[in-house]
Formats: structure tokens, C-alpha cells, sequence
């Protein structure tokens, strides 16, 4: 991976969500001669690209003949000097989100797919494997879900959203990539198909108002051999169900640990609290700090950041509850939220969640990142939904 400050192919094109995965998922895509690519020959590739500025259409002008700049790009796209397994010159792009401040990426694919994913890009979707070709009937789906299970907060209140319940639906993608992960495995009844693989049906790990358990059924597709859930619903009727094929079988909910301990914090456990760490979290993160800690030189703000961390496990001591387990779904693990409340006083919510990742075999939790409460509850609802005590959307 590329260490240098100076950011070049991929990294220059904007935030790579998938880091850890593109190239392997590239690789998927790629004749057998190809197949030992390295990281580094596909970042000197894509720096020798040509880059095209597409608009949210796919055209590299308006309809008035303006030329789509960056600034006003909805895709930054760039031609690769290696193809499909099948003969199609293969292409990288980046999207530019609308509630985002840079482009995000990075997808593979030929033109054909290219121009696909562009006519997808109007549907309503929910993460990379459920859409409906109606946007109106993708927020029915999620207020459907939200009004008929028992009843909890999916939205911020400080946080203003174009969707009727952001938190439901990010819930919703994240469990999909699990139950996915876990189907991959060998799990096969994480996933139910239909007698004729029309249709496949999974556990949304919700209960409804009477206490059942939530299925989700929609028509199967496939993409480059990923599943595509098409026009989704809530299982409601068991004589559609057998209409549709499906013969009694249920999925299973997801299954995030095997043993408890995964997810409570161990406060005999060490907390790794080195140079490389703090530089990552501290300098490279600074902006995730309160305004009013955004000028202080790093090294205060690392005794801030100690101390704030003694505060939390000496809580953690008297209640178990108070470090939150969460799921990372990019890499299919189990991590920690630490509350960090930088000015020592619990009697308003914390500044940020300090993300831990366990290292069992030396029996010390490793510092990653922070996360801002908003994205810190998402990643924990997976799991469980959260405590109040500082985890709470309606007051986030």
C-alpha cells in the first residue's frame, strides 16, 4: 500500500472505500495473466490514465455543450490497460455522493457495466445489493419496516436526512453484507432461494410488532456474480411465500460472535497507545476533534486523548455496557466504542467513539480511528441496539 504524503493514482481520485478489497476484486475481473498484478503497477496505471469527467447522465458534456469540469462531476472515470477474461477493456470510477465533500470509489467494470450502474444510479438503493426501480417505493419499504417492528428511533434528530429513516437503512445494508459474508462460508441457511432461484429471502435479525421474526423476500439477480435484490418487501403472508416457491424453510439472523466476551471490553486488557497510533488519530484525524481542539498542538491534545481514555476504562470497570460492541462489515470483524469525553465531565454526551480492534493472542486492544456518534451508533446497531447512556439518535 502507499505510504508517501503525496497522493497519486487511486488516492489522488478521492477516498477509496473499498481499500482493502479493490485490487482483489479487480482481480476477479481479469484474465489469468493478470492475475499477479500488484498494488503498485495498478496505482501507476491508473496515474498514466486518462481521466474522464462524466456528468450524473454518463456524458462528458451537458446538454447545452458545456464540458463537465471536476467541480461539477457526478463520476470521475479512467481506462485500464488490461481487460476481462472475456476480451472488455476494463474501467475505474469514482461517484461523487451527494452528501459527501469528495469523490468515493473505487468500482471496476466495462462500459456496458458502466453505463448500467449509471441507469442504476436513479433507482432507490440500499447498499450494492438491493434496489427498486421506483425511488417513491424504496422509502415506502423502509417506513413499512420502521412502522410494523417494535419501535425504536431510525433517524437523528441533529441530523437531517432526504431519507425517511437513514439509520434503517444503513441497518438493513450492513446485515446483507453479513448474512452474505456468512452464505459465502458455507452457511448456507442465511439465505433462502425459491424452488426455481427467482426469488431469495433473508432475516432482517428485527422483530415485528407481534414479536416475529422479520423476513425480507425479493426477486434474484445477479451482477458480475453478485446478488442483486430487486424490489424488496416484508414478508407478511405465508400462502404468497409458497405461491413464490419457497417450500417452509426460513433463513437464520445473522450470527456476529460465538463467544461474549467478543463483545464486552476486557479491562485487563492492555490499550496500545504508541507513536504511530496517535499520529493516525490525532494528526490525520484532527478534524474529528471539536472545533475548539482543532488548534491545539498535538501533543496536548494527546494528553487529552489519555486521559480521556483512563476516564473511560476505569467507567467501563462499573459497568460493562458502557464500551459498545460494533461490526465492521468492510472487514467482516468484531470492534469496540470507546465513549472519549475529552473534558472529563460525563453530563453531556461524549466528543467522539474511539474504535478499538481486539488482538486476543496478546491480549490488547489496538486504537484505529475515531468515529463521530452518528456513524458510531449505525455501526453498533448492527449487533445490538445500544444503551442510552451515550448512544442515543434522538439525541445525536
Amino acid at each position: 500500500m502507499e505510504t508517501s504524503s503525496v497522493k497519486t493514482g487511486l488516492y489522488a481520485l478521492g477516498l477509496i472505500s473499498n481499500l482493502q478489497t479493490c485490487l482483489d476484486e479487480l482481480k476477479d475481473l481479469v484474465s489469468e495473466d493478470q492475475k499477479s498484478m500488484t498494488w503498485r503497477q495498478l496505482n501507476d496505471m491508473v496515474e498514466n490514465s486518462t481521466k474522464e469527467f462524466l456528468n450524473a447522465a454518463g456524458y462528458a458534456q451537458f446538454p447545452d455543450g458545456t464540458p463537465v469540469t471536476k467541480e461539477k462531476a457526478k463520476y470521475i472515470r479512467f481506462s485500464l490497460e488490461i481487460k476481462t477474461s472475456d476480451g472488455h477493456v476494463l474501467y475505474g470510477w469514482f461517484s461523487h455522493p451527494n452528501n459527501k465533500p469528495t469523490f468515493v470509489g473505487v468500482q471496476w467494470g466495462t462500459l456496458n457495466q458502466f453505463t448500467e450502474m449509471v441507469q442504476r444510479s436513479k433507482y432507490f438503493t440500499i447498499g450494492k445489493n438491493i434496489y427498486f426501480e421506483d425511488y417513491q417505493e424504496g422509502l415506502n419499504f423502509l417506513e413499512d419496516i420502521a412502522k410494523n417492528t417494535i419501535e425504536e428511533s431510525w433517524k437523528y434528530k441533529n441530523h437531517p436526512s432526504q431519507i425517511n429513516h437513514p439509520i434503517l437503512k444503513s441497518y438493513i445494508e450492513n446485515i446483507l453484507i453479513r448474512l452474505l459474508n456468512e452464505y459465502d462460508s458455507g452457511n448456507k441457511n442465511k439465505l433462502v432461494f425459491s424452488e426455481d432461484s427467482q426469488y431469495v429471502m433473508f432475516n432482517l435479525n428485527l422483530l415485528d410488532k407481534f414479536f416475529h421474526d422479520v423476513f425480507i423476500v425479493g426477486k434474484a439477480e445477479y451482477e458480475n456474480s453478485s446478488l442483486q435484490i430487486k424490489n424488496p418487501f416484508r414478508s407478511t403472508q405465508s400462502q404468497k411465500l409458497r405461491e413464490m416457491g419457497f417450500s417452509g424453510n426460513k433463513p437464520e439472523p445473522p450470527r456476529f460472535f460465538d463467544d461474549v466476551n467478543d463483545v464486552i471490553f476486557r479491562t485487563n486488557w492492555k490499550i496500545d497507545q504508541d507513536f504511530d497510533t496517535y499520529t493516525h488519530i490525532i494528526e490525520e484525524r484532527q478534524n474529528r476533534f471539536p472545533d475548539d481542539y482543532n488548534k491545539e498542538d498535538p501533543e496536548s491534545l494527546a494528553r487529552n486523548l489519555d486521559d480521556a481514555i483512563k476516564y473511560a476504562v476505569a467507567m467501563a470497570q462499573r459497568n460493562y455496557k458502557f464500551i459498545v460492541p460494533m461490526y465492521r462489515p468492510q472487514e467482516d470483524k468484531i470492534q469496540l466504542l470507546m465513549p472519549i469525553y475529552l473534558r472529563g465531565t460525563y453530563s453531556k454526551r461524549p466528543d467522539f467513539a474511539l474504535i478499538l480492534t481486539p488482538d486476543s493472542l496478546h491480549k490488547v486492544y489496538v486504537p484505529e480511528t475515531i468515529l463521530p456518534l452518528d456513524a458510531a451508533y449505525q455501526n453498533a446497531r448492527l449487533i445490538a441496539k445500544p444503551d442510552d447512556a451515550w448512544l442515543n439518535p434522538d439525541e445525536l
